[in-house]
């Protein structure tokens, strides 16, 4: 009879553990007698948000060739201040400019397997940021005029990610819990304590990489090349802020 009863006892305990092992709790076995630690289960959610830019950077160099170094320096100077001076004349602050120092390099020419200093070249790299999308362009529009200017693309931005970023991760989290309570419902049991929280975000410029992109930003240097006018629709005008949430939460 005590062996027909223990029999039942391992049977009854053995079923349990499977019903805590599918609700995320993890069994343990001591001793001969199955106990389970509170069952728990793990969500993940995933939340993003498009936002209008509210800043933009325009990214270009400067390449200048000469066969004497010193002219080079004096040509690089010239066209700096020529390009300072279209940037004043569009009311932008020289403090949204942004230069890197000059990278001169020697360039070979090669004749009967002999090198020869053919001259220098020297680069600069300039950022410039502005506060909308139509400044943005008539900058790009400006600089296109200008010789030995490459220009770059304009990249859309936030200037407070994090205000934004916040409240994608409240977006996530709400979204985690609701998975957990479908759970919880569906096994007739209810949330208790979240025990753990974990995640990741990240911050894109709302197709900037795309092949489309890409293209129009193609496109837009053959018009430079063309004398016209970039198209202001090429200017990425928005981000796209995204966040990924991981719960762990007990049930009851």
């Amino acid at each position: 009879m005590s062996s027909k009863f223990f029999n039942v006892v391992c049977i009854a305990g053995l079923v349990a553990c499977v019903y805590m092992v599918t609700n995320g709790g993890r069994p343990c076995v001591s001793g001969g007698t199955a106990s389970v630690e509170t069952p728990r289960v793990e969500v993940s959610a995933m939340e993003s948000k498009k936002v209008a830019a509210d800043k933009f950077v325009t990214g270009f160099r400067l390449d200048l060739r000469d066969k004497d170094k010193d002219v080079l320096f004096k040509k690089v100077a010239e066209r700096r201040a020529a390009i300072f001076a279209n940037v004043a004349a569009l009311d932008i602050p020289e403090k949204n400019v942004e230069q890197n120092s000059v990278d001169v390099r020697k360039e070979w020419s090669y004749h009967d397997g002999k090198r020869n200093l053919a001259g220098y070249v020297a680069t600069q790299s300039f950022e410039v940021s502005v506060d909308n999308k139509s400044d943005a362009a008539a900058l790009v529009e400006a600089l296109a005029s200008e010789p030995d200017v490459e220009i770059d693309r304009t990249s859309a931005e936030l200037k407070d990610v994090s205000a934004v970023q916040s409240e994608i991760i409240g977006l996530a989290s709400k979204k985690a819990l609701s998975q957990a309570k479908s759970y919880a419902d569906g096994v007739n049991a209810k949330l208790g304590d979240v025990i753990y929280v974990g995640g990741d975000g990240g911050v894109n410029v709302y197709g900037g990489y795309s092949m489309h992109r890409r293209a129009k930003g193609l496109a837009v240097n053959a018009m430079m090349m063309d004398g016209a006018a970039p198209d202001e629709s090429a200017i990425a005008d928005s981000v796209e802020v995204s966040a990924s949430v991981r719960l762990i939460v007990e049930l009851k």
